[in-house]
């Protein structure tokens, strides 16, 4: 390696992207164009990016070494457009391939694309065990930092934000030792997100803006917590899913915003049952839907709705909490499903929601195109994923080749 293209190493791998560009210049070798490549990426210009580690991997004076690494940030580039199952398969082989040719370091990092493409697929617990091992791994300052803030991301989509804080503090120590100009935008991108309100709590009367810290509390106060995001209703460690069962969560909905109060059955009848005039026939499903909804509410969670001389109300022991989307669109309902990190397909986000799968559709699409939902997939595999910070499409561009 030249002296200038070991200086363009160097920059990349601290985050300078383009001081790394420029001093690449033109340099058609299979390191320069690699180098080039990840430069393209990290600012964002992913057609370049592939072009230039295409030509890297076909590049007549290219190493072992020089491919492999070219062909771990090929995965990287593709996990940000792609299927994340064939990206995570690849990857689990490009992680192999950099251990065998004896780069521990950039194995390491590959195994937290790995871990990142488990995120997307929604499976929160090998992507936290995966982050974990590279963590506990004897690792550049750099790396460790890297695999703590993948167990943050994974914390935030747990709905667990003070798991999440903790390991960005982690991150912050480690970076300490050794500043990375990206890797701590990325950190402090999750700080902020932490702390940005996604949801709203309504508790006897008053509405409030809801960040995680806010819904973490919420999940483990002694509550009888109706959720109007997921369409559940739980209370302690008790949690009942009525995502097929509108009718009955839109009535103990009804129910939990009124309570302590009861509510007249016309309204009940009109606000459930979607009528303008309620009739006996409406009277006599209320009293069976009401049937229902107690023998739902007796399988632990110590509640139930009891008749009024008007109407009906929530008898329950505990204080009633109820989480509501941000607003009262359709879009902010399908945003807060997809906090937690699943891919979910558009039935399935429309069946929780409790709304039609082609408002949940157009919703989809109004939310990828504002760029808070990822779209991936084709055909009947076209699942849905919230977006990460900026360190989820990043975690091995920052470090190919280390800074000395």
């Amino acid at each position: 390696m030249g002296p200038q293209l070991a200086e363009a190493a160097r920059a990349l791998a601290s985050g300078e992207a383009l001081r790394a560009l420029a001093l690449a210049g033109r340099d058609d070798t299979a390191l320069g164009l690699t180098l080039r490549g990840i430069a393209y990426a990290q600012l964002g210009d992913l057609e370049l990016g592939r072009a230039s580690l295409a030509r890297a991997v076909m590049a007549k004076d290219a190493d072992a070494l020089t491919v492999a690494r070219a062909r771990a940030a090929q995965v990287e580039i593709e996990l940000t457009a792609g299927d994340p199952a064939a990206a995570s398969r690849t990857a689990r082989e490009s992680a192999e391939e950099l251990e065998r040719l004896g780069d521990g370091r950039n194995a390491a990092m590959q195994r937290l694309v790995v871990a990142r493409a488990a995120v997307l697929l929604g499976h929160l617990a090998e992507a936290r065990a995966l982050a974990a091992n590279v963590q506990e791994a004897d690792l550049p300052a750099e790396v460790r930092a890297v695999a703590l803030l993948t167990q943050a991301e994974i914390a935030t989509r747990a709905l667990a934000p003070t798991d999440a804080a903790q390991s960005l503090a982690q991150a912050r120590e480690a970076l300490d030792s050794s500043p990375h100009p990206l890797l701590l935008r990325a950190l402090s991108a999750l700080e902020k997100e932490l702390s940005v309100p996604i949801a709203r709590t309504l508790r006897r009367g008053t509405i409030a803006q809801a960040n995680l810290f806010a819904i973490e509390d919420l999940f483990e106060d002694d509550v009888l917590l109706v959720d109007a995001c997921r369409l559940l209703v739980g209370a302690g460690r008790v949690a009942i899913l009525l995502a097929r069962r509108p009718v009955l969560f839109a009535l103990l909905l009804v129910l939990a915003r009124a309570w302590p109060e009861s509510v007249p059955r016309d309204e009940l009848i009109a606000r459930a049952f979607d009528v303008r005039t309620p009739n006996d026939s409406h009277r006599s499903r209320l009293r069976v839907e009401i049937g229902r909804l107690r023998s739902v509410l007796a399988d632990g969670l110590d509640a139930e709705p009891v008749a009024t001389k008007d109407g009906y109300a929530l008898d329950t022991r505990r204080e009633v909490a109820v989480l509501l989307p941000a607003t009262d669109d359709e879009a902010a309902r399908v945003a807060v499903l997809l906090t937690d990190g699943a891919a979910w397909s558009a039935q399935a986000l429309a069946d929780h929601a409790g709304v039609s799968k082609r408002t949940a559709l157009r919703a989809l699409s109004a939310l990828v195109d504002a760029g808070g939902a990822i779209r991936t997939g084709s055909g009947t595999s076209v699942r849905y994923t919230r977006p990460g910070p900026p360190i989820a499409s990043r975690m091995l561009l920052l470090g190919l080749l280390p800074k000395s």
